[in-house]
């Protein structure tokens, strides 16, 4: 295949999912989706391999995606599928690592053939249980958790299944709303790779998903090669929940790809921050992409130079029935254990640690006296870190790439009222180059009755480290009425008038102040 007829096709690739991707964008209902974009749409080769994801998706769902197609067909089997065919999962073992994933999967036909999968992934505002949270024990306190099921067979929809989910939730329309999104993209990722097959003559996307393969692997491979063989060790620690965690990450180079060992990490733990392996998987591979290749767009050509161990038990791999609703706690920090590894040999591409992870604030009510209630999940981001060539961004969000919900929207669907919303002066990191701020947001209840509020933060004891004689970034805080809260992994409740506040830490420093 000719380097333009490459071109041309892995572009219309793109192009077919990042339509859908638009398409469940503009038709979902919930602001976790359409707002923060919390969502990825994926095409997959014929044997589950990836080839293009839309360009505004979450890098933690293209990484999972290809390990949980391939879970998914082992509990229906690929001979079982039909046109119309559409599987469905929210399982944290299978899916993304929690349950207010939904991750769907269908086949695209050519004839009677399959060539090609789709994979759609966005976060549920709601699965039940007790409110999503990092404070549960095990993993059927936090919500209703789906098998790999078939959620349309033949187009048709299976109604007990979806009756189950719109029973068990609180948002049942806002929920349905968005599992219909779903399925609006992955239709039009089936109509529009069909249409491209059918105007080039081609049976299947093979030849061009291996041409796309290779011309990956060869670029990566030359970035791989750069780096002198060994291995190498970093580490990071976080607050916990009741003690701090320790990641560990064992880096071993070779001129043939990067295997990463988490051997020596802390132990799974009795609350909801624990990770499974897909998300552990998905976040590992991630900041090699920002150093090695960040120009190709991701696909299996790169993703198989990479091999990831986690030791089942433990922090970075917990096992069933583990609570890990906040795994994101503990998934966005592994970042920051590679850049330390690869700092010594690789300084002009790593980053310091950020002001991460994303910080959630799911905020819940119900009057019963009047029949109303409510439910919205507000994202927040702390500041970058420092790389040797630029100060950290301030106030965004890495590894993840979730966005802000801007004040209006959430003032507009919750019964609250902004008192502040600034960026944070100080708090990134001191260095040759500083880390990014961090930001405060603050406001005031305006519900009758009490708000329930789940706060899934971190980096409120223990900074976000500089690299190569950077400083630490400036911890951050939650304030329930100006009093520092005991446990800010946990849940209060806001009375009418209550102000809350979060400041958000800022990102590490980068190299020695001149």
């Amino acid at each position: 295949m000719s380097p333009i007829d490459l071109e041309i096709y892995w572009n219309r690739l793109i192009a077919i999912v990042d339509e859908a991707g638009a398409a469940l964008k503009r038709t979902s209902f919930s602001t976790v989706v359409r707002e923060s974009n919390d969502f990825a749409v994926v095409l997959l080769d014929e044997d589950g391999h990836l080839v293009a994801q839309s360009s505004w998706s979450v890098p933690g769902f293209i990484g999972t995606a290809p390990l949980s197609l391939r879970r998914m067909l082992q509990a229906v089997h690929r001979d079982t599928l039909r046109p119309g065919d559409i599987l469905f999962t929210n399982d944290p073992w299978i899916g993304t690592g929690h349950l207010p994933d939904s991750t769907m999967a269908a086949p695209v036909f050519n004839g009677e053939r399959i060539v090609a999968f789709v994979v759609a992934v966005a976060h549920l505002s709601d699965v039940g249980g007790r409110q999503w949270s990092a404070d549960a024990s095990e993993v059927f306190e936090e919500g209703i958790r789906f098998p790999v099921i078939k959620l349309l067979e033949g187009g048709e929809p299976n109604r007990l299944a979806l009756g189950l989910l719109e029973a068990n939730v609180r948002l049942p329309e806002q929920v349905r709303g968005d599992i219909e999104a779903q399925i609006v993209a992955i239709r039009v990722a089936q109509r529009r790779l069909a249409e491209m097959l059918a105007e080039y003559r081609l049976p299947d996307i093979r030849a061009i998903a291996e041409s796309i393969y290779r011309a990956s692997t060869e670029a990566a491979l030359r970035e791989i090669r750069r780096i002198p063989p060994g291995v190498y060790a970093g580490s990071v620690e976080a607050d916990g929940w009741d003690e701090p965690i320790r990641i560990r990450a064992r880096v071993d180079v070779s001129a043939e790809g990067i295997r990463i060992d988490y051997s020596g990490s802390s132990a799974q733990v009795g609350y909801g921050v624990n990770e499974t392996f897909n998300h552990t998987y998905a976040y590992t591979i991630y900041p090699f992409k920002c150093m090695l290749s960040p120009a190709i767009p991701n696909n299996e050509g790169f993703t198989r130079l990479f091999e990831v161990h986690a030791p089942e038990g433990s922090i970075v791999n917990a096992k069933p029935p583990a609570a890990v609703g906040a795994r994101h706690l503990v998934g966005h920090l592994l970042q920051g254990a590679i850049f330390e590894a690869l700092a010594p040999v690789m300084p002009e591409r790593v980053q310091a640690d950020s002001g991460t992870p994303m910080w959630s604030v799911l905020l819940r009510g119900v009057d019963a006296v009047r029949d109303e209630s409510f439910s919205t999940i507000l994202f927040f981001n702390g500041g970058m870190g420092a790389m040797r060539d630029r100060d950290g961004i301030a106030a965004t969000s890495f590894p993840g790439n979730i966005s802000n919900t801007p004040i209006e929207v959430a003032e507009n669907l919750a019964p609250i009222l902004f008192t502040a919303k600034r960026l944070r002066e100080g708090s990134g990191g001191e260095g040759a180059r500083c880390g990014g701020q961090g930001q405060v947001v603050a406001f005031v209840s305006r519900w009758p009755g009490t708000i329930r509020v789940s706060l899934l933060t971190e980096r409120v004891r223990l900074p976000a480290r500089g690299l190569l004689g950077g400083a630490a970034g400036t911890v951050g805080h939650v304030r329930h009425n100006g009093v520092p809260v005991d446990q800010p992994k946990g849940m209060i409740d806001l009375g009418t008038g209550d102000a809350l506040e979060v400041g958000l830490p800022g990102g590490g420093g980068f190299g020695t102040p001149n």
